[in-house]
């Protein structure tokens, strides 16, 4: 049985419907009861609701209780992710969330990882579009080419249309200071609305990037890469489009006509390493990579526990070709050399 914290969202319907078009038991869990029930009503047989608030930690471990994995949906996961989180290691549940806060990645790494071992669990913050793809590639890219100076992960999103999660978390990020990896180490700066130009590969071309853009990139691409840095950039444009901050009422379909592009450029001694994927709807596709993560962690194809990146639970180069094989990628470049 997998539970769905935040199961009424827009990315909590898509995993909860995933998850029970491919036979699974499915825990429907978050603070609204009503919208729990209405969903239950709309998927089936196979789920169960729990209503559960975050400030109510023995609600919490109830809703997670008899679960072998826990989706977080429920952003922004500076706020859900230390409550679900503890509630799942209690319940002796794996851990997966959709986040793309670094902050709360650095969280659940530095002050989770000791009670996720001792209860033998998985967890692991941003499995999703944002955050594993990258992660995934990363590893890829540089798979056999030593020490890398410079890692850069560069976004091109278009048609994006914010959920009210989304919007909430974009309005924490602006606000916060921002966590880089300079130098061989995790760094908080000011944050600061700079901008540079990113070559992406054609037919985007360069384009204008906002710089450190908020990512947990930069948090779990070290674990795997020996790297000295990670940037992490999004174009400009992305947040120009006229409804992307004032779509949280719009259709379902309509909000699926996003499109996406994530870069992986690796630099090193040796010269320079790039891979890419493109596709579109950039939540169905967040929603399937942390489908495809908590069905392995159910049936204990994971020998492994603690704080953990996608890219050290899964091989990376076969789960990003089990996306492709999901149809998540219209295009799909693992790795290529360059001057």
């Amino acid at each position: 049985m997998i539970a769905v914290y935040g199961a009424t969202g827009h990315t909590g319907r898509l995993v909860s419907a995933e998850l029970v078009d491919r036979g699974e038991k499915v825990i429907l869990a978050g603070r609204d009861a009503a919208g729990l029930e209405k969903l239950a009503a709309e998927l089936g047989p196979l789920t169960e609701v729990r209503a559960a608030g975050l400030d109510d930690g023995q609600a919490l471990l109830a809703a997670m209780d008899g679960a072998a994995v826990v989706i977080n949906c429920a952003g922004p996961f500076a706020r859900s992710g230390g409550p679900v989180a503890t509630a799942a290691i209690a319940a002796g549940a794996h851990y997966l969330d959709h986040a793309a806060e670094p902050l709360h990645s650095r969280n659940l790494f530095e002050n989770f990882d000791a009670d996720a071992r001792t209860a033998k669990v998985v967890l692991s913050p941003g499995m999703s579009l944002y955050g594993a793809i990258a992660d995934l590639l990363a590893a890829t890219v540089t798979e056999g080419q030593g020490p890398v100076d410079a890692v850069s992960v560069a976004y091109a999103v278009n048609g994006w249309r914010m959920t009210s999660a989304s919007k909430n978390t974009a309005t924490h990020l602006v606000s916060a200071d921002r966590l880089t990896y300079v130098d061989g180490t995790l760094q908080l700066v000011a944050r600061e609305a700079e901008t540079a130009i990113f070559d992406y590969p054609a037919p985007i071309g360069a384009r204008p990037v906002l710089v450190n853009y908020p990512a947990g990139e930069v948090v779990t691409i070290p674990r795997r890469v020996d790297t000295r840095s990670v940037g992490v950039f999004m174009t400009a444009e992305t947040f120009q489009e006229e409804t992307v901050f004032t779509s949280e009422d719009i259709a379902s379909a309509d909000r699926a006509g996003s499109a996406f592009t994530v870069v992986v450029r690796a630099t090193s001694g040796a010269g320079t390493r790039i891979g890419y994927v493109r596709g579109n709807d950039i939540y169905r596709v967040g929603a399937l990579v942390s489908v495809e993560a908590a069905q392995a962690l159910a049936v204990g194809n994971i020998r492994l526990d603690g704080a953990r990146s996608a890219a050290e639970l899964f091989a990376p180069a076969d789960f990003l070709q089990r996306l492709q094989e999901l149809d998540c990628f219209t295009d799909v470049h693992l790795r290529e050399e360059t001057v």
